[in-house]
Protein backbone atom coordinates (compact mmCIF):
# COMPACT_ATOMS: atom_id res chain seq x y z
CA UNK A 1 0.00 0.00 0.00
CA UNK A 2 2.76 2.37 0.85
CA UNK A 3 4.43 1.78 -2.52
CA UNK A 4 1.17 2.58 -4.29
CA UNK A 5 0.83 5.81 -2.33
CA UNK A 6 4.38 6.82 -3.19
CA UNK A 7 3.81 6.12 -6.89
CA UNK A 8 0.56 8.10 -6.77
CA UNK A 9 2.26 11.08 -5.16
CA UNK A 10 5.07 10.96 -7.73
CA UNK A 11 2.57 10.84 -10.56
CA UNK A 12 0.71 13.85 -9.18
CA UNK A 13 4.01 15.76 -8.75
CA UNK A 14 5.03 15.01 -12.35
CA UNK A 15 1.66 16.17 -13.67
CA UNK A 16 1.83 19.41 -11.64
CA UNK A 17 5.37 20.08 -12.92
CA UNK A 18 4.29 19.52 -16.51
CA UNK A 19 1.33 21.91 -16.13
CA UNK A 20 3.55 24.54 -14.53
CA UNK A 21 6.11 24.22 -17.32
CA UNK A 22 3.38 24.56 -19.90
CA UNK A 23 2.09 27.74 -18.25
CA UNK A 24 5.59 29.20 -18.11
CA UNK A 25 6.07 28.44 -21.81
CA UNK A 26 2.79 30.14 -22.62
CA UNK A 27 3.79 33.18 -20.55
CA UNK A 28 7.16 33.34 -22.32
CA UNK A 29 5.48 32.98 -25.71
CA UNK A 30 2.99 35.70 -24.86
CA UNK A 31 5.81 37.94 -23.62
CA UNK A 32 7.83 37.33 -26.79
CA UNK A 33 4.74 37.99 -28.89
CA UNK A 34 4.08 41.24 -27.03
CA UNK A 35 7.72 42.31 -27.36
CA UNK A 36 7.70 41.49 -31.07
CA UNK A 37 4.47 43.43 -31.56
CA UNK A 38 5.84 46.42 -29.66
CA UNK A 39 9.07 46.36 -31.70
CA UNK A 40 7.14 46.17 -34.95
CA UNK A 41 4.93 49.06 -33.86
CA UNK A 42 8.00 51.12 -32.92
CA UNK A 43 9.64 50.37 -36.28
CA UNK A 44 6.46 51.26 -38.16
CA UNK A 45 6.13 54.49 -36.17
CA UNK A 46 9.76 55.40 -36.90
CA UNK A 47 9.38 54.59 -40.60
CA UNK A 48 6.17 56.63 -40.81
CA UNK A 49 7.81 59.62 -39.13
CA UNK A 50 10.78 59.37 -41.49
CA UNK A 51 8.50 59.16 -44.53
CA UNK A 52 6.54 62.20 -43.36
CA UNK A 53 9.76 64.15 -42.78
CA UNK A 54 11.10 63.14 -46.21
CA UNK A 55 7.82 64.16 -47.85
CA UNK A 56 7.85 67.54 -46.11
CA UNK A 57 11.45 68.07 -47.20
CA UNK A 58 10.61 67.20 -50.80
CA UNK A 59 7.64 69.58 -50.75
CA UNK A 60 9.83 72.38 -49.36
CA UNK A 61 12.51 71.70 -51.98
CA UNK A 62 9.93 71.69 -54.78
CA UNK A 63 8.46 74.97 -53.51
CA UNK A 64 11.93 76.56 -53.35
CA UNK A 65 12.77 75.36 -56.85
CA UNK A 66 9.47 76.67 -58.18
CA UNK A 67 10.10 80.02 -56.50
CA UNK A 68 13.63 80.17 -57.97
CA UNK A 69 12.25 79.38 -61.42
CA UNK A 70 9.60 82.09 -61.05
CA UNK A 71 12.14 84.63 -59.77
CA UNK A 72 14.51 83.78 -62.61
CA UNK A 73 11.87 84.56 -65.26
CA UNK A 74 11.18 88.06 -63.98
CA UNK A 75 9.04 90.50 -65.96
CA UNK A 76 10.68 90.19 -69.38
CA UNK A 77 8.53 88.80 -72.20
CA UNK A 78 10.14 86.32 -74.59
CA UNK A 79 9.96 87.10 -78.30
CA UNK A 80 9.70 83.85 -80.33
CA UNK A 81 10.89 85.69 -83.45
CA UNK A 82 14.25 86.41 -81.80
CA UNK A 83 14.98 83.06 -80.19
CA UNK A 84 18.59 81.97 -80.60
CA UNK A 85 19.83 85.27 -82.05
CA UNK A 86 23.13 86.90 -81.08
CA UNK A 87 23.06 89.50 -78.35
CA UNK A 88 24.83 92.75 -77.54
CA UNK A 89 24.38 95.74 -75.24
CA UNK A 90 23.83 99.37 -76.00
CA UNK A 91 24.84 101.99 -73.44
CA UNK A 92 22.97 105.29 -73.34
CA UNK A 93 25.21 108.14 -74.45
CA UNK A 94 23.94 110.28 -71.59
CA UNK A 95 23.55 108.01 -68.56
CA UNK A 96 21.01 109.11 -65.98
CA UNK A 97 22.19 111.56 -63.34
CA UNK A 98 19.80 113.87 -61.60
CA UNK A 99 20.27 117.39 -62.96
CA UNK A 100 17.64 119.27 -60.99
CA UNK A 101 16.99 119.97 -57.35
CA UNK A 102 19.25 120.98 -54.50
CA UNK A 103 22.90 119.96 -54.65
CA UNK A 104 22.91 118.51 -51.17
CA UNK A 105 24.30 115.28 -49.79
CA UNK A 106 22.10 112.66 -48.17
CA UNK A 107 22.72 111.14 -44.73
CA UNK A 108 25.51 109.01 -46.21
CA UNK A 109 27.29 111.98 -47.76
CA UNK A 110 26.22 111.04 -51.30
CA UNK A 111 25.04 113.61 -53.86
CA UNK A 112 22.42 112.92 -56.52
CA UNK A 113 22.89 116.25 -58.30
CA UNK A 114 26.35 117.67 -58.99
CA UNK A 115 27.99 120.21 -61.27
CA UNK A 116 30.26 117.69 -63.01
CA UNK A 117 28.84 114.17 -63.34
CA UNK A 118 31.08 111.09 -62.94
CA UNK A 119 32.38 109.60 -66.18
CA UNK A 120 34.02 106.43 -67.41
CA UNK A 121 37.67 106.88 -68.49
CA UNK A 122 37.49 107.28 -72.27
CA UNK A 123 33.97 108.70 -72.09
CA UNK A 124 30.92 107.14 -73.71
CA UNK A 125 32.92 105.32 -76.40
CA UNK A 126 35.22 103.84 -73.79
CA UNK A 127 32.24 102.69 -71.72
CA UNK A 128 30.54 101.06 -74.71
CA UNK A 129 33.77 99.30 -75.67
CA UNK A 130 34.20 98.00 -72.13
CA UNK A 131 30.77 96.37 -72.27
CA UNK A 132 31.41 95.03 -75.77
CA UNK A 133 34.64 93.41 -74.57
CA UNK A 134 33.35 92.02 -71.28
CA UNK A 135 29.63 91.27 -71.45
CA UNK A 136 28.31 87.82 -72.38
CA UNK A 137 24.66 87.80 -73.38
CA UNK A 138 22.91 85.33 -71.02
CA UNK A 139 22.26 82.03 -72.80
CA UNK A 140 18.79 81.65 -71.30
CA UNK A 141 17.79 85.13 -72.48
CA UNK A 142 19.12 84.45 -75.98
CA UNK A 143 17.42 81.05 -76.21
CA UNK A 144 14.06 82.55 -75.20
CA UNK A 145 14.38 85.73 -77.27
CA UNK A 146 14.50 88.06 -74.28
CA UNK A 147 15.62 91.70 -74.49
CA UNK A 148 15.32 94.64 -72.12
CA UNK A 149 17.02 97.46 -70.25
CA UNK A 150 18.62 96.95 -66.84
CA UNK A 151 19.11 100.11 -64.78
CA UNK A 152 22.26 99.57 -62.74
CA UNK A 153 22.76 102.01 -59.87
CA UNK A 154 26.00 102.61 -57.99
CA UNK A 155 27.95 105.27 -56.15
CA UNK A 156 31.16 106.78 -57.51
CA UNK A 157 33.23 107.93 -54.52
CA UNK A 158 35.70 110.81 -54.29
CA UNK A 159 38.45 108.60 -55.72
CA UNK A 160 36.37 107.26 -58.61
CA UNK A 161 35.78 103.84 -57.05
CA UNK A 162 32.39 102.22 -57.69
CA UNK A 163 30.51 101.08 -54.59
CA UNK A 164 27.04 99.81 -53.65
CA UNK A 165 26.05 98.41 -57.08
CA UNK A 166 22.42 97.41 -57.44
CA UNK A 167 19.49 97.25 -59.84
CA UNK A 168 16.50 99.57 -59.92
CA UNK A 169 13.04 99.06 -61.39
CA UNK A 170 11.25 95.83 -62.26
CA UNK A 171 13.35 92.71 -62.55
CA UNK A 172 13.59 91.33 -66.09
CA UNK A 173 15.10 87.99 -65.11
CA UNK A 174 16.69 85.50 -67.51
CA UNK A 175 20.14 86.40 -66.14
CA UNK A 176 20.12 89.98 -67.48
CA UNK A 177 20.50 91.69 -64.09
CA UNK A 178 23.23 89.31 -62.96
CA UNK A 179 25.27 89.85 -66.13
CA UNK A 180 24.95 93.64 -66.01
CA UNK A 181 26.10 93.69 -62.39
CA UNK A 182 28.97 91.31 -63.15
CA UNK A 183 30.36 93.66 -65.79
CA UNK A 184 29.88 96.76 -63.63
CA UNK A 185 31.79 95.10 -60.80
CA UNK A 186 34.74 94.62 -63.17
CA UNK A 187 34.98 98.30 -64.11
CA UNK A 188 38.10 100.38 -63.46
CA UNK A 189 37.92 103.60 -61.44
CA UNK A 190 35.88 106.44 -62.94
CA UNK A 191 36.39 110.16 -63.01
CA UNK A 192 34.52 111.26 -59.87
CA UNK A 193 31.72 113.78 -59.76
CA UNK A 194 32.52 117.35 -58.72
CA UNK A 195 30.79 120.07 -56.81
CA UNK A 196 32.38 123.51 -56.44
CA UNK A 197 35.62 122.07 -57.80
CA UNK A 198 35.74 119.31 -55.17
CA UNK A 199 35.42 115.57 -55.74
CA UNK A 200 32.27 114.20 -54.09
CA UNK A 201 30.43 110.91 -53.76
CA UNK A 202 27.80 110.76 -56.47
CA UNK A 203 24.98 108.30 -57.12
CA UNK A 204 24.77 107.18 -60.72
CA UNK A 205 22.29 105.17 -62.79
CA UNK A 206 23.57 103.35 -65.86
CA UNK A 207 20.94 101.97 -68.30
CA UNK A 208 22.28 98.77 -69.88
CA UNK A 209 20.15 97.85 -72.89
CA UNK A 210 20.27 94.18 -73.97
CA UNK A 211 19.51 93.74 -77.68
CA UNK A 212 19.19 90.67 -79.94
CA UNK A 213 19.99 90.97 -83.63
Amino acid sequence: MKRKNVFSLLSVAIIISAVAASCNNNDTTDSMSTTTTDSASTMMSTDTSKMMADTAKMMTTDTSMNKMATDNKGMAKPNPAKKGLKGKVSIAEKPAVKSTGAMEADAGGVYSNVEVIPSFPGGYKGLQKFFDDNLEYPTEASNDGVEGTVNVTFVVDENGKLTSPGVGGEKLGYGLESEALRVVNKMPTWNPGKLKGKNVKTTFTLPVKFVLY
